[in-house]
């Protein structure tokens, strides 16, 4: 009985030993996700794009330009220095100008209205036609329009500048001359036995422009 009891101790103790060598089991590694970055995208301004004026439009069509035989406003249009233009004028200026009889040298009127804008005065026969018509400017522009020669001379422009687009001299330092031409019929009052000539006329204050008068010529003593 004793033995039995010892063989039974011993069994015992051996169990006891192995469970105590035996490994404890590995427990599972517990994977923890990283945390993902937030992005935030940077988002850019916008450009504010202020626009340009237009500055390319052409400026000829508010120019008038005064010739010998007429006046022109834009390309393709004629100006008559003539009364019964007086609406096209008026349209081509858009402003009406003031009408009055030319008084004489000697008292009286003339057959001639002189038609009046501030700056410009254009004297026409009161027949219609347009001989004896003249225009003179003394502004640089007339109702808003700059009024040049067909060389670009206007009130304001200064001798070189008239020079370098033709002009000559006339009778004195106070006077050039464009655009000169023979007038078939007339006598030269500046050049004895010779025909007579017409011609812009730019009558200067020192060496500045500040009057256009056309046609001038140098066979009339008036």
């Amino acid at each position: 009985m004793r033995r039995t009891t010892s063989i039974l101790t011993v069994a015992v103790l051996a169990a006891l030993g192995l469970s105590a060598c035996a490994p404890e089991p590995i427990a599972a590694p517990t994977t923890t996700d990283a945390a993902t970055p937030t992005f935030t995208p940077t988002v850019k301004p916008t450009p504010t794009v202020t626009p340009t004026a237009d500055t390319s439009a052409p400026a000829s069509d508010a120019v008038l330009i005064a010739q010998l035989d007429g006046a022109s406003i834009a390309a393709g249009s004629s100006l008559a220095y003539s009364i019964g233009a007086v609406e096209a004028w008026t349209a081509a200026l858009g402003t009406a100008p003031t009408q009055s009889p030319v008084e004489g040298p000697y008292g009286g009127t003339l057959d001639l209205t002189a038609l009046e804008w501030p700056g410009l005065t254009l004297t026409v026969p009161n027949d219609g036609s347009t001989r004896g018509a003249s225009l003179r400017v003394t502004a640089p522009t007339v109702a808003g329009h700059p009024v040049v020669t067909s060389g670009g001379i206007g009130v304001g422009s200064a001798r070189a500048e008239a020079v370098a687009a033709g002009a000559t001299e006339g009778f004195d330092a106070t006077e050039l001359r464009l655009d000169t031409r023979d007038a078939p019929g007339t006598q030269s009052l500046q050049r004895p036995g010779e025909v007579g000539r017409q011609y812009v006329m730019l009558v200067l204050e020192g060496d500045s422009v500040t009057q256009i008068i056309l046609p001038g010529n140098d066979y009339s003593d008036i």
